[in-house]
């Protein structure tokens, strides 16, 4: 009865945070309701569930139970009951997920092999081989599932360049984890599609695009044909459904054109174009990729054209790092968010070593973090903060 695209975590006897992936609404539910979800999602579909149940039908107007059949929930028992199974918006799970250092949400690097090597990049390619097993993989994700977490960005290098990628997406459909891909694109055919779209738990797909003149682009990722592989990746995502973000890194070598992957590609087929100017030195701290960020000049014409872009104002943000985000490396290293893994000498804890829970209650450097921003945040009204 629980839709493939439902995906849920269910936190101690208090209550369960449940997400249609495909409709995008996020219910907590509590009391009966809570007791009521536990009972179908145990059950499976062997047992039929109890439709009699108050809330049963309240379930399925929220898009959490697939049972055409249902009856539409009925008000006799008051809203005492509807509370119990109330669809929230996602900055108030955010909130309760930073202020209980639930770790809601995180980054996984699955891989730092690529089969691009582009300008701007950070990534070292140091390795032939990933560093983490499917085996290790999975136990990671295991002990994220367990500690609550229950969204993941997958990253690398490209982790479709990873021959057990497909393995790992549908491991993390059957421990219901929603997912967000970010990609080059150039791995991904039509047998890939097939295989994305039998997963219902995949919430969004960012495909990276520098320029939409071939020539540029392929200049960019020193990768003659990128370009091609890349735009049919997203005429493919597109014609499956899939929903799609195009990630446009802005640089010396496209500053002068890249505007036309919004207006050349991006708004033709409908699909957003997110433009960003931060180049961030290698993962040893080299620097010889940051001959790529703009002059002060070419960032502040950057700022204007964006800025002119917008349709809503910027809203200041929380950052989460360490409360209710972390960011796990190639290699199982654990750290607050990737943008400090060049800001730490050593990480807070190694998850081939020690338990992702062990180093998140536990780790000292966790507790520094929590301590200094809590710190930091007294008299600060939270709720006014986007998180």
């Amino acid at each position: 009865m629980i839709p493939k695209a439902v995906v849920y975590r269910i936190y101690g006897d208090s209550l369960a945070v449940v997400m249609n992936v495909k409709t995008r609404r996020v219910a907590l539910l509590q009391g009966q309701a809570l007791q009521l979800w536990s009972d179908i999602a145990a059950a499976g579909p062997s047992r039929p569930p109890d439709r009699g149940h108050p809330l049963y039908a309240r379930l399925v107007s929220l898009d959490l139970l697939g049972d055409a059949a249902a009856r539409p929930p009925s008000a006799p028992d008051g809203r005492a009951l509807a509370q119990q199974a109330q669809e929230i918006d996602i900055g108030i799970l955010n909130m309760w997920a930073f202020k209980n250092h639930i770790p809601m949400s995180g980054h996984f690097e699955l891989t730092g092999r690529c089969n691009l090597r582009c300008n701007h990049c950070y990534g070292l390619f140091a390795t032939r081989q990933d560093t983490l097993s499917t085996a290790q993989v999975f136990r990671i994700l295991d002990d994220l599932r367990d500690c609550g977490t229950l969204g993941l960005v997958l990253t690398g290098g490209e982790l479709f360049f990873r021959k057990d990628i497909l393995d790992i997406l549908s491991y993390l459909s059957e421990q219901k984890f929603v997912v967000r891909i970010n990609s080059n694109g150039t791995l991904i055919d039509e047998a890939v599609v097939r295989a994305l779209h039998d997963l219902a738990n995949i919430y969004r797909i960012h495909i990276s695009l520098y320029s939409s003149e071939p020539a540029v682009h392929d200049q960019i990722t020193h990768a003659p044909g990128s370009y091609h592989k890349t735009v049919r990746a997203l005429h493919l995502l597109q014609e499956a459904g899939f929903d799609v973000r195009i990630n446009c890194s802005v640089m010396k070598s496209n500053v002068d054109t890249f505007q036309k992957v919004r207006d050349d590609i991006g708004d033709p087929m409908g699909i957003p174009v997110h433009f960003d100017s931060e180049i961030f030195p290698k993962d040893d701290g080299g620097t010889e990729n940051l001959v790529e960020r703009l002059d002060a000049q070419q960032i502040q014409e950057f700022m204007r054209a964006n800025a002119s872009a917008k349709t809503q104002p910027y809203k200041q943000k929380l950052c989460k790092a360490g409360f209710s985000f972390f960011s796990i490396c190639e290699d199982g290293s654990l750290l607050p968010c990737l943008k400090m893994k060049r800001l730490y000498r050593s990480p807070l804890g190694q998850l081939t070593q020690r338990s992702f829970r062990e180093i998140w209650q536990s780790s000292a450097d966790v507790l520094s973090i929590r301590e200094t921003i809590t710190r930091e945040l007294e008299g600060c009204d939270l709720c006014s903060l986007g998180i």
